[in-house]
């Protein structure tokens, strides 16, 4: 365990890495952009409806977009699950986009993804009615 702590502090101060790490610029990351809109009644207001339209930027480049594709239905239930819960207040607050970038990024990072992870989440639809 020493001669590897070793080791990677060598690898750290000769080359910039330790071994077993890649190295990549989060621009070199791959958008997500397959997922179909994602329609949800808000929270009490079952005659209202939501529709948003989400694209991720994942890391790492192929093994993050690898995994959001295969967790695709995983994914696109736990948006269901937030935006089913947000309440039409929620949803008329001016800042309700930047607020619903951050929760849906800690979202897919926390109970989606293990071993990608968002690093941008950006909303191109945003309909309520």
């Amino acid at each position: 365990m020493k001669r590897l702590a070793l080791c990677c502090l060598w690898w750290l101060l000769a080359a910039g890495g330790c071994a077993g790490t890649l190295q990549y610029k989060q621009d070199d990351c791959p958008f997500y952009d397959a997922l179909e809109p994602i329609r949800a009644n808000p929270a009490g207001a079952p005659e209202r409806h939501l529709q948003v339209q989400v694209i991720f930027r994942v890391c790492p480049p192929q093994t993050g977009l690898e995994e959001i594709q295969r967790k695709r239905i995983e994914l696109k239930h736990e948006l269901l699950v937030l935006l089913s819960g947000k309440s039409a207040q929620d949803l008329e607050d001016p800042l309700r986009v930047e607020k619903l970038q951050q929760e849906i990024l800690l979202l897919v990072n926390q109970k989606v993804l293990k071993k990608g992870r968002v690093v941008e989440v950006l909303i191109t639809g945003f309909e309520l009615q």
